[in-house]
C-alpha cells in the first residue's frame, strides 16, 4: 500500500481528505478513517500532503519515512517581517572573494533546493555541479568562443544582446561570463518533458534563496544558461547529454561585500477584477 492509516491513532478529522491534491482520499463514514478512492492508490503522487498535515502522525506513505520527516516548529519560522526582509534583502552577486565553496556546502544548498514545487511533485529537475575556479574560468571562455561564432556568422539575436561587449571584456581580462565565481550550478532535466523548464526556474530561485540564508552569494548565469542550450561542446563540458536541457544555471560563492540597504523598486501592477 503506497498509504497505511495507524487506526489507533487517527482521530478522523478529514484533513488529510481535504488537503489531498488531486482528491483521492475519502472518509469511510463508519469507520471515520480516511481511505482510498477506486483506483487512488495508482494515482497518488506521493506528494506528502497527506503525511503533513496529519497532526498526530496517523499517516505512513511507503515512499516516506517518518522517522526522517523534520517536523515544522512556528516558533523558528521566520515572523512576516522578517521574511519580507529577507527577500527583499536577497541581491544578485556579481563579485566573489576568493574563498573556495565546499562540496559539504552546495550538497546544502542542493537539499534545500530539491523542496521547490513541481508539477505532479514529478521532480524532474537534476543537478550539474562545475566546481573550481578554473574549471568555471574554462567555461566562460567557452561561452566566449560561442559568441565568438555567432558574432563572425552575423546572428541577429548576438548583436541584440550585446555579445561583442562580452567578448571584448573578455580580451582585456574580465570575466562577465561567469564573474570569476569558485562554483555554477546548473539545474536541467530531460528536454522533451514540458515540465522541466518551469520546474527548474523555481529551484534555481529556491537555489539563489538558500544561497543567501547561508551567506554565500549567487547570480543567474543567463549567458551560459543560452550557450549550454545551443552548444553540444559545452553541454558536454558540463556533464549534460544530449537528451537534456538547463533551465537555470547559477554562479555561486562567498560575496566579497555585503550590502547594507535595499534598492527601490517599481511599484507592483496589479490588475483586480
Amino acid at each position: 500500500m503506497a498509504l497505511t492509516i495507524h487506526k489507533n491513532t487517527c482521530i478522523g478529522d478529514g484533513r488529510c481528505v481535504e488537503a489531498c491534491p488531486i482528491q483521492i482520499l475519502k472518509m469511510d463514514p463508519e469507520k471515520k478513517i480516511p481511505e482510498f478512492i477506486d483506483g487512488g492508490e495508482q494515482a497518488c503522487i506521493h506528494c506528502g500532503h497527506c503525511f503533513a498535515v496529519c497532526p498526530v502522525g496517523a499517516i505512513t506513505l511507503s515512499s516516506m519515512d517518518p522517522q526522517q520527516a523534520l517536523a515544522v516548529d512556528p516558533l523558528r519560522l521566520p515572523g512576516k517581517e522578517e521574511a519580507k526582509l529577507f527577500l527583499k534583502g536577497r541581491r544578485s552577486i556579481r563579485c566573489y572573494s576568493h574563498e573556495p565553496v565546499s562540496k559539504k556546502t552546495v550538497e546544502e544548498l542542493l537539499d534545500v533546493a530539491r523542496y521547490a514545487p513541481s508539477g505532479i511533485n514529478r521532480q524532474p529537475v537534476n543537478w550539474a555541479v562545475l566546481d573550481g575556479k578554473d574549471k568555471v574560468h574554462e567555461l566562460s571562455g567557452r561561452v566566449i568562443a560561442w559568441m565568438e561564432g555567432l558574432l563572425a556568422a552575423d546572428v541577429d539575436f548576438a548583436r541584440s544582446y550585446n555579445f561583442q561587449r562580452l567578448v571584448n571584456a573578455w580580451n582585456t581580462g574580465q570575466d562577465l561570463i561567469c564573474r570569476n565565481a569558485p562554483c555554477v550550478v546548473t539545474a536541467y532535466g530531460v528536454k522533451d518533458d514540458p515540465l522541466v523548464p518551469p520546474s527548474c526556474l523555481i529551484a534555481g530561485t529556491y537555489l539563489e534563496l538558500a544561497a543567501f540564508g547561508l551567506g554565500l552569494g549567487a547570480c543567474w548565469a543567463g549567458y551560459v544558461n543560452m550557450a549550454v542550450n545551443a552548444d553540444p561542446g559545452i553541454r558536454k563540458f558540463i556533464g549534460l547529454s544530449p537528451r537534456a536541457t538547463a533551465g537555470a544555471v547559477m554562479m555561486i560563492g562567498y560575496p566579497k561585500y555585503r550590502y547594507a540597504r535595499i534598492p527601490s523598486r517599481n511599484p507592483a501592477k496589479i490588475l483586480w477584477r
